[in-house]
């Protein structure tokens, strides 16, 4: 009887080590997919932001921070410059749809293949000058491509006014709201976005997760060791720098649709140092982290700039209110404070590293009072 009861004492814990390698394996798809689901219902209840179309910028900053993480977290590539590759994909798409009469997917297609062309090129110009000189190479060329859109020549870019009304002929607005209208069928612009940001980041997961991604793990971490055992660092740091160029792009062309056109905002220097901020917030460590600091990044932005006044104990039964609309405009410098907390506690963690180990620490100690 013992015997039979070390048995199964024995099948049981395999049992569990197999769930929980199942449940670490899903756990990104899992959170992809609770991404798309819940952030457009949570983020416009009454008592937070009160309306749904923030979700789609959201999510169209949430690639483009999983994207530049690619260069960041996982080879260790600091790019001061990664706008230009949002820009690229909004302005080619732009300049496709209104200036050449191309059709929409022609006209993304051309610009996510420029943007992959140039972070190939960019990529083996630069990913050997060392970290400070790719940091400032990447940032140089930026500017490049800020200068050629502001010029406006030919009429393509449309200078400081950028391009507006560039829209796809299956997308319509109403009433401040985009349907992707197929004829048969029509449903809100937001589902579309929702898919392809799964597919995309989806996609990206199963990058860092194959051979590649890990590869890109090791130059990080020990790049002398890499050389030593024959991989050649060059390239691998060159591809990485076109995947996420790439992908970057896509969220320019997501982003050119759900602003209806291409700004100069996208290839601005702004633009690099908010994702570099958002990334860094949220965690280079996991592959989430990054979307949880362009969550973080962006709710705040519109929450709080929007935050007049304080009840409390609540709107209905307000006892004391506390008028914050003066201070809160000043919103960057307390999430800029947050920031520089998150840096010094846990750097690579983040906001993100230090939920989940929270929530960890959490987990187990409800396990040993069980027990």
């Amino acid at each position: 009887m013992s015997g039979q009861r070390s048995d199964n004492t024995m099948v049981n814990r395999v049992s569990d080590i197999a769930s929980t390698d199942t449940l670490a394996k899903l756990q990104v798809p899992l959170g992809l997919l609770a991404i798309v689901v819940l952030i457009r219902p949570v983020i416009s209840h009454p008592a937070l932001l009160g309306y749904e179309q923030v979700a789609n910028t959201i999510l169209i900053w949430m690639l483009f921070a999983v994207a530049f993480n690619l260069l960041i977290g996982y080879t260790g590539l600091l790019s001061f410059g990664h706008a230009m590759f949002l820009g690229i994909g909004a302005y080619g798409t732009a300049i496709g749809v209104l200036r050449l009469n191309l059709p929409f997917l022609v006209s993304a297609a051309i610009g996510i293949s420029v943007a992959t062309l140039f972070g190939y090129l960019l990529g083996r110009l630069t990913v050997e000058k060392g970290e400070i000189y790719f940091a400032m190479l990447t940032l140089a060329f930026a500017q490049s491509f800020y200068f050629i859109a502001n010029q406006n020549y030919g009429g393509l870019t449309g200078g400081s006014t950028g391009i507006s009304g560039a829209l796809p002929a299956w997308i319509e607005s109403y009433r401040g709201v985009m349907y992707v209208s197929l004829g048969w069928v029509s449903f809100d612009w937001y589902y579309l976005l929702a898919a392809v940001f799964f597919v995309a980041t989806l996609g990206l997961w199963q990058l860092v997760r194959s051979p590649f991604g890990r590869t890109l793990a090791a130059l990080r971490e020990n790049q002398q060791l890499a050389q030593a055992v024959g991989i050649d660092v060059k390239r691998y740091k060159v591809w990485a720098f076109t995947f996420s160029a790439t992908f970057t792009a896509l969220a320019g062309v997501l982003l050119e649709i759900n602003n209806q056109g291409a700004s100069l905002q996208n290839l601005s220097v702004n633009t690099s140092g908010d994702i570099i901020l958002m990334t860094i917030l949220g965690g280079t460590n996991y592959f989430l982290g990054p979307a949880a600091g362009a969550f973080i990044w962006l709710f705040a932005e519109d929450f709080l700039t929007e935050f007049e006044v304080l009840a409390l104990p609540s709107p209905e039964f307000s006892v004391v209110t506390f008028e914050l609309s003066g201070l809160l405009t000043y919103w960057q410098f307390f999430l800029g404070l947050l920031f520089v907390v998150a840096v010094l506690v846990a750097p690579r963690e983040g906001l993100w590293g230090l939920f989940r180990s929270g929530v960890e620490r959490l987990y187990d100690q409800l396990s040993g009072d069980r027990t």
